[in-house]
């Protein structure tokens, strides 16, 4: 990889978490201001498993390694 195209991944993972937090604010005010409530549950709910999937990284790498062992059987 190229020294920008670095840069740039190591600014996402530094930041991944508030860029997260942010797009989820942003998404969920614009979904209650057009009053689209059924869109802004079934949003919360992948929401709640982006927050998941970015605050606790290495633990879903350790539960997704186990259950890929135990599939594959290595």
């Amino acid at each position: 990889m190229s020294g920008t195209y670095l840069s740039i991944y190591q600014w996402f993972l530094t930041n991944a978490q508030s860029l997260v937090l942010l797009a989820i604010v942003v998404i969920g005010l614009f979904l209650g201001f057009k009053r689209e409530f059924s869109k802004l549950i079934g949003f919360l709910v992948i929401a709640l498993i982006a927050v998941g999937l970015v605050f606790n990284a290495s633990g879903v790498k350790d539960v997704l390694l186990s259950l890929f062992n135990r599939i594959v059987g290595a």
